[in-house]
C-alpha cells in the first residue's frame, strides 16, 4: 500500500513539474515575440528609415573629414554634435573629447560641393573645404563647464524613431545628430529641427538645452554658428 501511495505522489510531482515547465517556455516565447514585434515596428517606420539615411550621410562626412568611426565605441568619452544644414553652408560640427582628466573641444565648419546632381549631394556629399579650430570655455574653467553639461543625462534621452505617437516630419530646416561613446558604449540621438519641436516633445527640448550649455560658454566675437 505504501508503495502504491509513493508512486502516485511521484507521478503527480513529475506531471506538475512538466506542466510548469511548459508554461515557462510559453511565457518566454511570448516575451520574445513581443520584443521582436516592437523592434520591427520601429525599424519599419518612416522615422527610423529617415534616421538611417542621415546616419549614412554622417558616416560619409566623417570619412571625408578624416574622423575615425566612434560607432564602434571608445574607452575615453567622446561626443560629436552634427548640425546638418538643409540648403545652406556651412554645416557645423562640435567634437568634445576627454583623455584622462584633460578635455578638448573642436569646432568645425565644413562646406559641401554644390556642383553635383541633387541626388549625389544628399546621398553622397562631397566636402569642399573645412575650417577647424580648438575652442574652450570663455568665462569659466573646464571642470565647471563639464559639470554643467550633465553628460550622464544624455544616455536617458530618446531618438525620434523611439518616441511613440509623434510625427517629426519637416519639408525644410536642419537636422541634428548627437552621438557619444564612453567605456565601449555608443549611442546616437537624431532630431529634426529641434527648435521647432521643443514645445511638443521633451527630448527635443532637452537637446536644445544641452546644445545651449555646450555652445554658449565657448562663443567668442565673430564666431560662426547656426
Amino acid at each position: 500500500m505504501k508503495r502504491v501511495i509513493f508512486y502516485i505522489i511521484f507521478f503527480a510531482t513529475v506531471f506538475i513539474s512538466c506542466n510548469d515547465t511548459s508554461k515557462q517556455v510559453s511565457i518566454s516565447k511570448k516575451d520574445s515575440s513581443t520584443i521582436t514585434l516592437l523592434d520591427t515596428a520601429i525599424t519599419n517606420s518612416h522615422s527610423y528609415k529617415n534616421e538611417q539615411q542621415y546616419l549614412k550621410r554622417k558616416r560619409l562626412l566623417s570619412n571625408q573629414l578624416a574622423l575615425y568611426d566612434i560607432e564602434k565605441g571608445t574607452q575615453d568619452f567622446e561626443l560629436r554634435m552634427w548640425h546638418l544644414s538643409s540648403m545652406w553652408d556651412p554645416s557645423i560640427l562640435y567634437i568634445l573629447k576627454s583623455k584622462d582628466t584633460t578635455w578638448t573641444l573642436f569646432h568645425y565648419q565644413y562646406y559641401t560641393l554644390r556642383a553635383t546632381p541633387i541626388d549625389n549631394y544628399y546621398d553622397n556629399p562631397l566636402v569642399d573645404s573645412v575650417i577647424m579650430e580648438s575652442v574652450r570655455p570663455q568665462k569659466t574653467n573646464w571642470q565647471a563647464y563639464i559639470n554643467n553639461l550633465q553628460l550622464d543625462s544624455l544616455w536617458n534621452l530618446q531618438t525620434e524613431s523611439s518616441i511613440k505617437g509623434m510625427n517629426f516630419d519637416a519639408v525644410d530646416g536642419y537636422r541634428c545628430i548627437l552621438e557619444f561613446t564612453d567605456k565601449g558604449k555608443y549611442k546616437y540621438l537624431f532630431y529634426t529641427t529641434p527648435i521647432f519641436f521643443q514645445d511638443k516633445d521633451i527630448n527635443h527640448k532637452k537637446f536644445i538645452e544641452f546644445q545651449k550649455r555646450l555652445i554658449d560658454p565657448i562663443i567668442y566675437r565673430g564666431m560662426r554658428n547656426p
